[in-house]
């Protein structure tokens, strides 16, 4: 699969939510990185059709999104970040009334819906009213829902969001597990949830594209950016006022600062790795 999105561009007013945005997308996993009101959440509702660009176009396979219409949409595979769900229907339910929605026959979404809650791990809950699940088991709802119908492009809005660290692994996992041959796109504000698993990272700030690529070459353009001082409680104030500061530790009686600056600090320092934490601090932490 092949999504090729051309100078996409969406007013309101105004106000430029998208700024010509061009990407081309092939199966694996993309993360969506950016502070609120960057784009994010308008270019998944334009790829996604809930919402009409104002300009630019969007290519699956080298057809026109817009013109394919139904065709394109079977395509598609979204699960929003709210919980939005029914809280009186049982999961089998929910998920059979999300594959008539989505036009899939019974005797094929029988079988699908019997392995997608296999495959989320709620074999157990399968009966059980969407009311009564945790955070988590709606996540994994809402996965299985957006997997409904094979589609070949799939949409996470921020996936793993309020979740307990044992569920975020567990559904990041999840994710990866789908992405094979699948093109996945994830949008978040969780770092970890995609530097390990994301083959692709953009860095989305005011509707435009401020850099992408793999995690680890992202990474690589602030090596030499990123040091940890050593330094007395009574020096913090100034260290702050002075660079980005990602991490404070305690570390043999003194304060040890993670900090980002273009060059070496004039503090006892150390240089480190660069995380894609790092990275989005560096871009978005004003």
């Amino acid at each position: 699969m092949l999504l090729q999105i051309n100078n996409l561009t969406k007013l309101y007013g105004k106000k430029t939510a998208l700024d010509s945005f061009t990407y081309e997308f092939t199966d694996g996993i993309y993360g969506l990185l950016g502070p609120n009101g960057a784009g994010k959440s308008t270019l998944m509702n334009i790829i996604t059709q809930n919402l009409a660009p104002t300009e630019g176009e969007i290519l699956a396979d080298g057809k026109n999104a817009a013109e394919a219409g139904k065709e394109y949409r079977k395509l598609l595979g979204f699960m929003p970040q709210q919980q939005a769900l029914y809280p009186d229907f049982t999961l089998t339910r929910f998920l059979y009334y999300m594959a008539g929605l989505k036009g899939i026959p019974k005797n094929r979404a029988s079988d699908q819906i019997n392995e997608l809650i296999r495959r989320v791990n709620l074999m157990e809950y399968a009966r059980s009213k969407l009311g009564g699940f945790s955070g988590g088991m709606k996540q994994r709802a809402l996965l299985a829902q957006a997997l409904l119908g094979e589609p070949k492009i799939v949409i996470l809005d921020e996936p793993t969001a309020g979740l307990d660290p044992k569920e975020r692994i567990r559904l990041r996992n999840l994710i990866a597990e789908t992405a094979f041959d699948k093109i996945v796109i994830i949008a978040t504000h969780v770092v970890p949830d995609i530097e390990f698993t994301a083959k692709e990272v953009l860095l989305l700030k005011d509707g435009r594209i401020t850099d992408g690529g793999a995690p680890a070459e992202l990474c690589g353009k602030i090596d030499g950016k990123v040091f940890e001082i050593l330094t007395e409680q009574d020096k913090l104030a100034e260290v702050q006022n002075t660079m980005r500061v990602a991490n404070i530790t305690h570390e043999n009686g003194r304060l040890c600062v993670r900090v980002l600056c273009d060059t070496p600090p004039e503090y006892e320092h150390r240089a480190v790795s660069p995380t894609l934490e790092d990275l989005y601090l560096y871009w978005f932490g004003e």
